[in-house]
This record gives C-alpha cells, sequence and structure tokens, in this order.
C-alpha cells in the first residue's frame, strides 16, 4: 500500500538570528585597495612531440634561458594499481628507483649524479610514477642514461627494501596521531569507499610488512614499458639532439602488453559522518565534501572557479565566515583533487572542540549558499585574477615546465591548454558558476569526518542537524575495514560480523529526554548505517543475495504482478501526535499525484509543484515539492517495483540484531537523486518492518517509519499500524479503512483556485 500519511509535508523554516556587532568609530579617511596591476604577457615555450616505434611518448619543450635540461619519465601506474593486500608495494617500488640500479649501487649512483652538478629523484602518485633527472647541458646524454637505468634497471637490492620499508613504517606511526592525516585519511575512504583512490595509498603496518622482493619485480615488470610511459625533455636542448637522444637511449626497450586494470564504481555521493574519537586532542579537524569530477570533465575550469571561490585563493568565503566574521578557526579551505577517473570536493579547517558544531554547520551552509546563490562578480574576478595571475609561477623554471607537459599528456589534454590557459579562466562567466555548483554540488550528500575529542563536540552535533553519526576510537580505527573498525571478519554467508572490538555499524546518536534537568545521554543502538559501504570480504554473490532477498520482500507484499497493477490508493486513517488525533484521508495516483484532507485543510502535488489550502479557503503554493516527489519514490509499493526494475541500484548490507538478539536483514535502495533507504525485512514473513532515510533539506534529519499489524487487502499486504519518527517528534498512524484502484478525477490532484 502507499501509506499516505508518509507522505505529508513538513515547512522546516530556519530562523537565523545575527548578534550586532559593536564597532568602534573611524574618523580617518578609508579608501580602496589600488587595482591590480595588468597581466604581462607570456608564452608557453615551443614544443614538439614525437612516439617511438615501441610506444614511449616523447615531448621537447625548448627552454633556454638556462644551461640546464631536465628530463621527467611518467609511468601510467600508481598506488591505484596495488593489490588490496599490498597497499603501499607503489610507494615503496618508487621510492627504490634512485637507490641503486643493475650496474651502480645507491651510493655509487648518488656519487656519479654529484659529479656531473645533477639532482635525481622518484616517487608513486595516484595515478602514474615518476622518475626525475636535472643536470647541466654539457651533462644531457649522462643524465638521460642515467634516467633510463632509474627506469628500465633498478636493482631492488634486499637492504635498500628492507631500509626503505622500516621509514614507511616509521612514517605509519607518526602519521597515526596526526589529527590532519587522519582526517585526511578518513575522508578519502568514506568518499571513494573500496575503490582504490579510497585505500590508504602508503598501505598500513600489516601490508607494507607482507611486501616481498618478488612483489616490487612483479610490480616493476607489470608496469614499466614504453608504451605505458611518457619522456618529457625540457631546457637547453634542440628538438633534433632530444629525440635522437630519446631514440638512443630507450629506443631498444621492449614494447610490452600491458595489463589490464579494472576498477569498481565509487559509491555515489552519500550523508554520512564518522567521528574519530581523539581523546587528548584540544581541537578538531573537519573534512566535509563528496565524490567530484575526473580531469577531463568538460566543465573543470568552470568547477576549478566555483571551488576557489567557496574556499581558494582569490576569494575563500570559509576562510572570511569562520575566521575573518567569526573568529572560529585560524584558516579554511576547499580543494578540488581530479583524478584519472575522478575526484573529490573537500573543505578542510580545524576549531577548538566547543566551536565544532557551529563550524560544521557554517561550512554546509557555504555548500547550499553557493548551490542557491549566484555568486557576485567580484567574487569571479578575484578568483580568475588570482589563477591567471598565478600561472606564470607555474611555468617559470624547466622542472615546472616538465611537470605541466608530462600532466597534460598523461590525462590526455591538448598542449594547447596550456597556451590559451588565461583565455579560459577569463571565457568563464557567472552562470557557468551557478550552473555547475547546482549541477554537481551535492550539499544534502556531504559525507563528514570530525577528528578530535567526541566527548567535547559530540552533544552538539543534534543540534546543527548531523544527530547521526559512528563514534570510532583512534585505536579501532581501520581504513580497509566497513564501519572504519577493527575486528569485522566475514561470516559463512558474506555478512560482516564483530569480533569483541564493537558491533558493526553502531551509530552514537546524542538525545534530549524530558525530565527536570533536561539530561543528555548518549544512546547506542546496533543497525545498518544510511552510508554503509560494502566490505572489501564481501563474496561475489552478494548481488545474488541482495536479489533474492528483494524477490521475497516482492513476494511477501503481494508479488510483483499484483504491485505493479496497483494504479490509485484512498486510505482513511488516523494520526495520533503527543495525544492530539487527527482523521485525514490521503489519495494517491501513481506515479507522482497525491492529495491529503484533514480538519478542514488540504494538501496536494499535481506532479511538479506542492500547494496547500489553509481553513480559510486560501491556497498557497510549497517551497516542497522535491520532497514531495521523494515522499512518493519512498512509498514500500514504489521502492519495490523500481528495485526490481533497475530503476533503483539495490545493495546487500549487514544483518542486524537488536537487544532480544533477533535478527534482521537490511537491503538499501538508493539512485543518485534518491537518499539512500534502508529496509529492514524480517526473516520468517518477509515483510518490511522498517525504513530509514534522510530527508532532504540544508540540515540532515534521520526519518524512521516502523510498520506493524499487516492485513491483506485485495491480495496486497498492508500495514494498518505504522510509527513515523523524525527526529525527537513521533506520530502514530492507524488505518481504518483502504481501497486499491478506485478511479480518481484529475481535478483531484490539481491546485484548487482561492
Amino acid at each position: 500500500m502507499r501509506r499516505v500519511a508518509s507522505v505529508s509535508l513538513v515547512i522546516l523554516c530556519v530562523l537565523v538570528s545575527a548578534a550586532p556587532a559593536l564597532a568602534q568609530a573611524r574618523d580617518w579617511p578609508t579608501e580602496r585597495p589600488p587595482q591590480p596591476l595588468a597581466a604581462r604577457d607570456i608564452k608557453f615555450p615551443p614544443y614538439e612531440i614525437q612516439t617511438l616505434s615501441n610506444g614511449l611518448q616523447v615531448v621537447v619543450v625548448l627552454h633556454h634561458e638556462q644551461p640546464a635540461v631536465t628530463m621527467r619519465l611518467l609511468i601510467r601506474a600508481g598506488t591505484s594499481s596495488d593489490p588490496k593486500d599490498k597497499l603501499g608495494l607503489a610507494h615503496l617500488s618508487a621510492s627504490l628507483l634512485d637507490q641503486g640500479v643493475k650496474s651502480m649501487s645507491a651510493q655509487e649512483m648518488n656519487d656519479a649524479v654529484d659529479f656531473i652538478g645533477g639532482a635525481m629523484g622518484a616517487g608513486a602518485g595516484t595515478d602514474l610514477t615518476f622518475c626525475n633527472m636535472v643536470v647541466m647541458k654539457d651533462s644531457f646524454d649522462a643524465g638521460l642514461r642515467m634516467l633510463s637505468d632509474m627506469a628500465r634497471y633498478p636493482a631492488f637490492a634486499p637492504a635498500e627494501i628492507e631500509r626503505q620499508r622500516q621509514q614507511m613504517l616509521s612514517g605509519l606511526q607518526v602519521s597515526a596521531e596526526d589529527p590532519g592525516y587522519i582526517a585526511n585519511a578518513v575522508f578519502d575512504r568514506l568518499v571513494y569507499g573500496f575503490h582504490p583512490y579510497g585505500m590508504p595509498e602508503n598501505g598500513t603496518p600489516q601490508t607494507i610488512a607482507s611486501i616481498t622482493r618478488d612483489d616490487v619485480v612483479a610490480f616493476h615488470l607489470r608496469h614499466f614499458a614504453p608504451n605505458n610511459a611518457i619522456l618529457a625533455i625540457v631546457g637547453d636542448v634542440t628538438a633534433e639532439e632530444s629525440f635522437a637522444a630519446a631514440r638512443k637511449i630507450f629506443g631498444d626497450w621492449q614494447k610490452r602488453d600491458l595489463p589490464t586494470q579494472t576498477f569498481i564504481d565509487p559509491p555515489d555521493p552519500t550523508r554520512r559522518v564518522i567521528v574519530v574519537n581523539k581523546p587528548d586532542a584540544v581541537q578538531t579537524e573537519v573534512r566535509v565534501g563528496h565524490l567530484g569530477i575526473s580531469r577531463t570533465h568538460p566543465d573543470y575550469m568552470a568547477v576549478n572557479l566555483a571551488i576557489r571561490i567557496l574556499g581558494g585563493e582569490g576569494s575563500n568565503r570559509l576562510h572570511q565566515v569562520l575566521r575573518t566574521e567569526r573568529g572560529l578557526t585560524y584558516g579554511a579551505q576547499a580543494n578540488m583533487d581530479t583524478l584519472k577517473q575522478t575526484g573529490d570536493f573537500q573543505a578542510e579547517t580545524n576549531t577548538r572542540s566547543e566551536a565544532t558544531g557551529e563550524v560544521l554547520r557554517l561550512i554546509v551552509d557555504e555548500f547550499w549558499r553557493l548551490q542557491r546563490e549566484r555568486v557576485s562578480d567580484r567574487e569571479l574576478d578575484g578568483a580568475k585574477a588570482y589563477l591567471s595571475g598565478s600561472f606564470p609561477l607555474t611555468i617559470e623554471t624547466p622542472e615546472a615546465i616538465a611537470m605541466q607537459v608530462v600532466n597534460a599528456l598523461f590525462y590526455g589534454l591538448p598542449l594547447e591548454q596550456l597556451q590559451n590557459f588565461r583565455e579560459r579562466v577569463n571565457a568563464v562567466t557567472v552562470d557557468d558558476i551557478q550552473r555547475v555548483a547546482k549541477a554537481l554540488l551535492r550539499p544534502d550528500r556531504l559525507s563528514v569526518v570530525l577528528v578530535g575529542n567526541a566527548k567535547a563536540f559530540a552533544g552538539q552535533l543534534g543540534g546543527v542537524g548531523f544527530g547521526s553519526f559512528e563514534t570510532v576510537e583512534l585505536a579501532e580505527l581501520d581504513l580497509t575495514a566497513a564501519n572504519f573498525k577493527r575486528g569485522i571478519r566475514a561470516d559463512a554467508d558474506g555478512a560482516g560480523r564483530a569480533d569483541l572490538a564493537g558491533g558493526a555499524g553502531v551509530a552514537q546518536r546524542s538525545q534530549r529526554v524530558a525530565g527536570p534537568a533536561r539530561l543528555r545521554y548518549s544512546v547506542q543502538t546496533q543497525q545498518a548505517p544510511l552510508a554503509s559501504r560494502p566490505s572489501q570480504d564481501a563474496r561475489p554473490d552478494d548481488a545474488a543475495k541482495a536479489t533474492a532477498l528483494l524477490d521475497r520482500a516482492i513476494a511477501a507484499k503481494g508479488g510483483l504482478e499484483k504491485l505493479r497493477s496497483i494504479k490509485t490508493i484512498v486510505a482513511t486513517q488516523t494520526l495520533s501526535n503527543s495525544g492530539a488525533q487527527t482523521e485525514t484521508v490521503n489519495y494517491i495516483e501513481y506515479p507522482d499525484h497525491f492529495r491529503i484532507e484533514a480538519a478542514g485543510t488540504v494538501q496536494g502535488f499535481d506532479g511538479a509543484q506542492a500547494w496547500a489550502r489553509d481553513q480559510n479557503g486560501m491556497v498557497h503554493e510549497l517551497p516542497t515539492s522535491r520532497e514531495a516527489l521523494a515522499s512518493l519514490r519512498r512509498d514500500v509499493i514504489a521502492l519495490l517495483v523500481a528495485a526490481k526494475d533497475r530503476k533503483l541500484t539495490t545493495r546487500l548490507l549487514p544483518d542486524v540484531r537488536d537487544a532480544a538478539g533477533r535478527t534482521t536483514h537490511t537491503l538499501e535502495v538508493s539512485a543518485r537523486d534518491l537518499n539512500p533507504i534502508v529496509l529492514y525485512i524480517d526473516p520468517q514473513t518477509s515483510l518490511i518492518t522498517k525504513q530509514a532515510f534522510g530527508a532532504d533539506g540544508p540540515a540532515f534529519t534521520l526519518v524512521t517509519e516502523e510498520f506493524s499489524d499487516y492485513r491483506p487487502v485485495d491480495g496486497v499486504q498492508i500495514a494498518f499500524k505504522a510509527t513515523r519518527q523524525v527526529g525527537d517528534r513521533a506520530v502514530q498512524r492507524t488505518v481504518s479503512d483502504v481501497k486499491i484502484n478506485t478511479p480518481l478525477e484529475p481535478a483531484l490532484f490539481k491546485r484548487p483556485a482561492s
């Protein structure tokens, strides 16, 4: 049945009062700062590109201001290519490239580079590994040959492997106590899920300890090939001598078949709050954001400027609000990571513990404001001025030019974009900013990470719209676990279970209870979190299990054919709230019309606009049309049919147990334009006993509905009793009559005249 009570509309009015600011009278003259100087003309140096017969892509950039040459070799494989049980392999392998080759030890290699006055280095990023060599012009051939040896013939000496391993382990030990590092790592896992971008790039103590020399050699053999590489030569050389040297030194590098890499998709943005408890912390690290765009997105420049207005150089609303106006932090910023496959948007700051809730609310408000309000010309001009004005600094030296060139080639971008950078920046308009903000920002689905003393700020979160959150003790933090806690294993049925470390999906909510002292206390409930992620230990047949559970729920409700046949529902019911009772008659016409009649008032939705008629006959449009349509889609019958038709994504979640030890199956359904809904399914009857979801709006609200007293009506199981919980408010519904497929007049749902 369509439970029409669940479609009732609530208009939330947020009243914001600003404290008056006291300002000293100023009797001295003031004036605006001087206008910036006109940007000086810049030209990207001339360049040429060739691809050798073995597939090596070579780009030469002519830069004759200094008698030096920078060579940068990039391999299209980085930490995202690490096997899940060998996290840290790419970083360990890259750290060894400049620590000895087959013809020279690490010490001999360093001495050789020092002798020619050069410098070398190597490292790994998310999608790539690189080797660098910088030499004077007269040592060009020698430097290029050493670069070739680094990439093609690394020694991977056992002693060097152990030395680098110990350095990585020591680094992890230090990072484990750094709140900023922890916040960033948890944020990545929260946003990217178990996609490789979300896994710890530097590995874990367990995975690093497990890496052998054979693993390092295999990684090198698998990914280091000329047809998987880009070579940039930048400096005081000619194109002819550069290409000739590249062919001579790299020409015998054998082309190989490359491995096919397939990654799971990162999860859609989902509202989830992780609190990492560090009791000795006196301030809170705050990270807020969600999945973003890849580097090749057609709106990259407009999005870049939008995020800079939110929290970057040249504008920075976050810093203005949090630092300048409120004095809540020393600084705040927003960043945009754009990687090969996707990216993320992230706002970050830190603040004293007692201000955590206020800071979080203000950050979320700024996400909403950027999406809902047009930015000013002055803000956009400031962001443009910084971006175009700082660009010359990125191509001042051969090293910087090499970086720009190989990045462009790596992402498949035309090098012409480096020449017309300023033109592309200045072409972005205020309309472009508003368009991309509306299309790509999801302030209703922000992932939030808070690292600090949870006891000092957890009680604030409910008051700013984040009453549902998960708490993880720092000592128990595990970035490879579905619920971020150590001690989760997979049972025979593939569902995650908790060891003694804690329950899977335990959420802590701070609630107010009635009483003389208005005491605040913490309640722990064992439930599947709204934004739970699949465990990396989940078996491949989880999708089949989810489908089977969905099919059982459909059969218990009345069967797919019967559910599809339902066109209208008319229900008479009584709503009870704090002792008051209201009789309502509810009409639904699938898929997008409803009408609620109660105590002389009427609310309706015509598929596009929500409206209401009060007791005086006045008719008003309601600003809740999006939530009205979402409410219709959240109806159990609509959910089951849409999930079966694959219009919604279905995902199996771990079973949950109540205090009495009773087990309930859980299933999540979601879509890009619908917040995830968790369905709780009785193992014996396969009927849905509860659903939980986050309502849309600037402040996240957890809504739960519990169903009971199922009775058959025309072959469909209808819950004649239900309780809807929104925050601290509960409404009970008792159905007295239900009619299915009663013909309804179209005018019933249209907005009436006043």
